[in-house]
């Protein structure tokens, strides 16, 4: 239960590659906050260089699937800016 809860996310940009690491309980919020459907990735615009985009590694969405973010599939993926 407490692994679950102090659990972390790595999100990577695809254009500068800065990395930062984001607690999955706030990952988890903003799923329920906006209403994701099963299996959509939160990709997040990147505050480091504002021109990629910061992509996760796989992880178990709010309500338990296992999600991975899939390049030919881009619509499956919901977009955050800071």
């Amino acid at each position: 239960m407490l692994r679950r809860l102090f659990s972390n996310v790595t999100y990577t940009c695809d254009h500068c590659g800065t990395r930062r690491r984001i607690p999955l309980r706030r990952i988890h919020f903003f799923e329920r906050f906006h209403g994701l459907t099963q299996g959509q990735v939160v990709l997040i615009a990147c505050p480091a260089c504002g021109e990629g985009l910061q992509i996760p590694t796989p992880y178990r969405t709010h309500t338990g699937h296992d999600t991975r973010f899939d390049p030919q599939d881009p619509d499956n993926a919901v977009i955050h800016a800071d």
